[in-house]
């Protein structure tokens, strides 16, 4: 797996590559921008939380570790947001992929071109047919209202407390608090910014936990999930989003 992603003033490839012991190692090569801005990497390891003797936890302790790579740009957090919100894995990684070749900026890098996604002017030019053709017509209001608030914030989001911004983000019709505080988790590396009920924790841990029974409505969910993690709920939510997420892998 590889993927461009930004950080402050650069641009860097992450390459996720298998390592022989079944794990997988993750290099990064900075491809355009200055130098000492490497993007930010967790790694979340199951064995030191506390409650693994659940189901989940079992199923999470036998994955092993896993690293994930922080986001560096709020644009770049809240397009996968909005993608994240709005369609299937498969599909966003489709439509996200088309678009940054069609319209973004390609890089050279070790492994050959790759493309970041446009930046929010040029999708606030884009005219409505393009959004209509490449795929993008479910997520062209909320696209167009986060390039309007990324464009806002450029200068100045990084000197925002993560609770402000959550704040902040909630309060903006289209994205409100489902899409920002995705953004926010991705920004941060803290999880609790999702809401406990959130859906996509709640479709994976009833897909990786089948024999529990596992409320059904996001309310109860969120109340069972928040009363087992506890104070760990981010590393949980890694670990969880991590078993069946594309964009993260094991590690060694």
């Amino acid at each position: 797996m590889r993927r461009l992603v930004w950080s402050p003033d650069a641009v860097w490839l992450v390459v996720a590559s298998p390592s022989p012991d079944g794990g997988h190692e993750i290099g990064l090569e900075r491809v355009a921008g200055r130098s000492g801005t490497e993007p930010r990497v967790d790694v979340v390891d199951p064995a030191v939380l506390t409650g693994t003797g659940s189901r989940l936890g079992e199923v999470l302790l036998a994955a092993g570790p896993v690293v994930r790579v922080r986001t560096g740009d709020l644009w770049d957090a809240l397009v996968g947001a909005v993608f994240r919100d709005a369609m299937p894995c498969y599909r966003a990684r489709a439509v996200y992929r088309a678009t940054a070749v069609n319209f973004g900026t390609g890089h050279d890098t070790s492994l050959g071109r790759e493309w970041v996604f446009p930046g929010p002017a040029l999708v606030l030019e884009l005219p409505p047919e393009v959004f209509d053709v490449d795929g993008l017509r479910q997520v062209r209001d909320r696209l167009r209202t986060v390039a309007w608030v990324a464009r806002e914030l450029e200068s100045r989001w990084r000197a925002v407390p993560w609770d402000g911004l959550a704040t902040l983000l909630a309060h903006v019709p289209r994205i409100r608090s489902l899409i920002g505080g995705a953004a926010i988790a991705d920004l941060s590396g803290d999880f609790r910014a999702l809401a406990t009920s959130d859906f996509l924790v709640k479709q994976h841990v009833h897909a990786l936990d089948p024999t529990t029974p596992w409320p059904r409505s996001a309310e109860h969910f969120g109340a069972r999930w928040q009363a087992m993690t506890g104070i760990e709920r981010s590393a949980w939510t890694t670990l969880v989003l991590a078993a069946g997420a594309w964009h993260t892998r094991r590690v060694p």
